[in-house]
């Protein structure tokens, strides 16, 4: 078993193993990287911007850069897990369109191909340094994700389990970014009251609407920011009100201001 931060283009690599998962260490969040998990044992759901899955032993799951994600452990059965995070700028457009994007959970239990580069990086673990495992576990993930970009369309996926309300919302979300939104605006598009919006989508990701519109357009800032985007510009595109707001808020997520964000 091995946790190990290597640093921005390959944040995490890990073989973890948990005698007994509790539920309060695991919370909704979002970040830059993506990531592919194995799942090996357990018993667990896991969302994905509101999609919800349930994986067998062997299922990869992808996730996307920018996408609020969360385990929910459902047993206290020992959970185990393999996850690689990437930077999505050290890949091509490509490879990221294929692998992070649906189907998001693929079995690979009869994929021995697959499997084996996972196996490896057990196998380096043991033998080398920590130095030369770096080395040579980057070589294993750049064949790995090369790898899955030919094999992805050939296994077999595994479905989800989501509400239909909560995938219509969050993709609207998406679509909407640059534009202001609320529960109100979002309710009056679906017909529906703010109340029931609010509430359906608090119980089923795990967050307040509101947090997460937020946090969205803060995450699709911040891309504009890294490109070379004006910060003034970034703010008035995603409709953050005044730039004092943007300001603030944008410090108080990333630690640093939109103008030194690169």
């Amino acid at each position: 078993m091995f946790f190990i931060t290597v640093g921005s283009d390959i944040p995490e690599i890990s073989h973890k193993c948990m005698p007994s998962p509790d539920k309060s260490v695991y919370f909704n969040h979002i970040h830059h990287h993506c990531e592919i998990l194995l799942f090996i044992s357990g018993h667990a759901d896991y969302s994905i911007d509101g999609e919800l899955f349930r994986p067998s032993p062997y299922d990869l799951l992808f996730i996307p850069s920018g996408t609020y994600h969360y385990l929910i452990p459902t047993s206290h059965d020992p959970y185990e897990n393999y996850v690689i995070g990437i930077d999505p700028d050290r890949l091509s457009q490509v490879a990221y369109g294929k692998l992070f994007s649906p189907p998001y959970m693929l079995s690979i239990r009869d994929a021995q191909d697959i499997r084996e580069f996972f196996v490896r990086l057990d196998t380096y673990h043991a033998r080398y340094d920590a130095e030369d495992f770096l080395r040579m576990a980057t070589l294993v993930i750049e064949e790995l994700i090369t790898h899955l970009c030919y094999r992805k369309e050939e296994l077999r996926s595994v479905r989800s389990r989501n509400n239909a309300y909560i995938d219509r919302i969050v993709r609207y979300i998406a679509e909407h970014l640059e534009q202001e939104l609320d529960a109100r605006r979002i309710a009056q598009a679906f017909h529906l009251s703010c109340s029931y919006v609010q509430n359906l989508f608090s119980e089923h990701m795990h967050i307040g609407l509101k947090s997460y519109i937020r946090q969205k357009k803060l995450f699709a800032a911040r891309g504009e920011l890294l490109r070379g985007v004006s910060a003034r510009e970034v703010c008035e595109r995603y409709a953050f009100g005044d730039y004092s707001s943007f300001y603030r808020l944008y410090k108080k997520t990333y630690g640093v201001s939109p103008k030194d964000a690169k």
